[in-house]
């Protein structure tokens, strides 16, 4: 059974270019391992990550990083069984800042919605969800 969690949480320090390349490092040779693809986004000093693979690996994973002292302010905003990837070419694929409106076609332009405190969870879900799905179309159409 595929699953995909997501989750956006706030970096405790800004990061350089070389700590986010360290960053994906390690995630490519840990999901190569364990069979995980996803992507993950990093602006505004926030993360927003989509993990997708066989159930419990996907949630080993996110429980590993839910430990990581880099972040804070964990969410998730998805958690749903799925039939099948939708990274399936990318064992962490990356967007930064000045891709983000890119892949969306300029419609988010921004993570901070992810975290904006006026919105209901269910409004967080939809949010995620709508930039998960751009940026999937975006890697698609590569």
């Amino acid at each position: 059974m595929l699953r995909h969690i997501a989750y956006v949480s706030l970096s405790r320090f800004p990061l350089e270019t070389q700590v986010l390349s360290d960053i994906l490092e390690v995630s490519v040779r840990n999901n190569e391992r364990d069979g995980i693809t996803g992507v993950l986004m990093y602006h505004d000093d926030l993360f927003f990550q989509v993990l997708e693979g066989e159930s419990g690996v996907v949630e080993q994973c996110y429980a590993r990083i839910c430990r990581d002292p880099r972040h804070s302010n964990i969410s998730e905003t998805l958690d749903e069984t799925v039939g099948c990837r939708s990274f399936s070419d990318w064992l962490m694929g990356y967007v930064g800042p000045d891709e983000i409106g890119e892949y969306n076609d300029g419609a988010i332009l921004s993570l901070t919605g992810l975290k904006a405190p006026e919105l209901s969870a269910a409004d967080k879900r939809g949010y995620a969800l709508e930039l998960a799905r751009m940026v999937f179309k975006g890697f698609a159409e590569r």
